[in-house]
């Protein structure tokens, strides 16, 4: 696999090291990210902040709860823990990076929940 299909992000904080085909494995904000490196600016300069100053996609959102959004591009499911309790952190992540899909597994569990 070519370094150029190896990305790291750092969202919050925490580091995240993953495929580029994860990350555009559905029509989403981190899809439309990837897709315009070139684009990319130092989170130190005059214009967007989307790089750390290690190179990184900086993302200034919840790094823990992250690992629910990467695990679902990954899996093309909602996995998660039996103690999760998270589901509007999770909900709002969801809405945030634009995954429908995923948006719409949170809700059906947090429907479930509720009956």
């Amino acid at each position: 696999m070519s370094s150029n299909n190896i990305v790291n992000l750092n969202v919050g904080g925490h580091i995240y090291t993953t495929t580029r085909s994860t990350l555009t494995s559905y029509d989403s904000v981190l899809s439309t990210m990837v897709s315009q490196a070139p684009l990319r600016r130092r989170a130190h300069g005059n214009s967007a902040a989307l790089l750390d100053d290690q190179g990184r996609f900086f993302i200034d959102w919840d790094g823990t709860v992250f690992r629910h959004v990467l695990n679902f591009l990954r899996i093309g499911g909602l996995v998660l823990p039996d103690e999760f309790k998270e589901f509007d952190l999770l909900e709002m992540e969801a809405e945030y990076y634009g995954i429908q899909e995923m948006l719409d597994a949170v809700r059906f569990r947090m429907g479930a929940l509720r009956s």
